[in-house]
């Protein structure tokens, strides 16, 4: 990750007042070790700039910090193994996803006293990153990072060759342009997926939200898939399967992008991340980044990727653990720690204006978006969710078949969460 001269300042001024000494802050935790597991990252500065961040906290407060980190596989197992074996370290570092999970077996501590002291509001994140950490009315987790399911990314060049002036706002336009963007299997308008990860079910969730309808109502026990919010979606993305290669049962969103990237199809809709995807394999390719398309006088709404931070239950050193989550979690730490964009608005503003194209676009889609269900039990209310939409795309189940069998078993899910 590259730092430009005027952030260089900016961050070095910062460091100056989040991390100058005081005799009572050392005295306090003098000699303490804190346990911190986080996500392996695979790009070198920015291992550097943790590294770096870790060494200022430990020479702030006289302590020493473990800062363990994993790919996100061995952390999500080894993470959940520690947890219920009173092992855990004393951050922990939680997939949005996880959150409800360890609130609900009491892995984490609530923090809603700590919160009534601290200077962090929830009104400087952006709302869906910050309400992923409520569980049941308490607060257990602030945000760290976050991602957004999906934008629209489109090809420039395609759209004006077929006379389309704009990237489509509406599913009317979308499937419009998908439409005649296809040409045979020369060209293709867009390339809708399934595989075995959640971004099935986050563009999915996504298209649901923007037509006005939940994944799991308010009672927690009941999903809202059983809805006419929700099978118009489902209904848009089956019928744009017919505006892409054959073989979306078996094509996963990394697949589904390369046709994108390749100049294969005209569409694609994945994360805001995938600029840098598109960077390193054709950094010529003229395209543009658009809003997830709504239905007709809708509100494009997208789905929440990304890390909170919370504290162990079983942690000896929770007041220091939440020192460092408070630093980890300020502004300008932000900005220079953090693997995706910042949660924390002023820092996500100053990040894409650096590291994206169309920064505003995709800060209104951050912006614009919600999380994921907040039950215990999520990862098989998602494995359920995703049979039934692979069924519905693969063309093996109508909406209407799979929505009936679907829910019901959603339900008996929930009922369970």
């Amino acid at each position: 990750m590259r730092i430009s001269k005027a952030r260089s300042v900016i961050l070095a001024s910062a460091l100056v007042a989040a991390v100058l000494p005081s005799v009572a802050a050392q005295q306090a935790f003098a000699n303490t070790t804190l346990e911190v597991w986080s996500l392996q990252q695979s790009e070198g500065p920015l291992k550097e700039a943790q590294a770096k961040a870790v060494r200022d906290f430990e020479a702030a407060n006289n302590v020493k910090v473990n800062f363990t980190t994993y790919p996100y596989v061995e952390l999500r197992d080894k993470l959940l193994l520690a947890a219920s074996s009173n092992a855990a370290p004393d951050v922990m570092m939680l997939d949005q996803i996880w959150v409800a999970q360890y609130a609900g077996a009491g892995y984490i501590d609530p923090i809603d006293a700590r919160m009534a002291t601290s200077d962090i509001k929830g009104t400087d994140y952006f709302p869906g990153a910050w309400n992923s950490g409520f569980v049941k009315g308490k607060q257990y987790t602030v945000p760290f990072d976050v991602g957004v399911w999906g934008m629209l990314y489109y090809n420039q060049d395609m759209f004006a060759k077929a006379g389309i002036k704009k990237a489509p706002a509406t599913w009317d336009e979308l499937i419009a342009a998908a439409r005649k963007l296809t040409i045979g299997t020369k060209q293709y308008g867009i390339g809708i997926f399934t595989g075995p990860g959640d971004a099935t079910n986050c563009v999915y969730d996504a298209f649901v939200f923007s037509a006005g309808g939940t994944i799991v109502n308010s009672d927690g026990k009941t999903t809202g898939l059983g809805t006419p919010a929700a099978k118009s979606a489902l209904n848009l993305l089956k019928t744009l399967t017919a505006f892409g290669p054959k073989g979306v049962g078996s094509r996963d969103e990394e697949q589904a992008f390369s046709l994108f990237t390749s100049k294969k199809a005209a569409m694609a809709i994945y994360g805001e991340w995938g600029q840098d995807t598109i960077k390193a394999r054709d950094p010529n390719l003229n395209y543009g980044v658009a809003l997830l398309p709504a239905p007709k006088g809708g509100k494009s709404v997208g789905t929440f990727g990304g890390f909170n931070l919370g504290i162990s239950s079983k942690s000896t050193k929770k007041d220091l653990a939440w020192k460092f989550i408070q630093y980890a979690s300020g502004a300008k730490k932000q900005l220079e720690i953090t693997m995706l964009t910042p949660a924390h608005k002023a820092s996500a503003t100053t990040y894409l204006n650096e590291k994206r194209r169309f920064p505003e676009t995709v800060f209104k889609q951050l912006n614009q978006a919600l999380y994921r269900p907040l039950i215990a039990n999520y990862p098989d209310f998602a494995d359920a969710q995703r049979s039934m939409l692979t069924r519905v795309l693969s063309g093996s189940e109508s909406v209407d078949a799979a929505l009936k069998k679907g829910v019901p078993a959603l339900n008996a899910i929930l009922a369970k969460s």
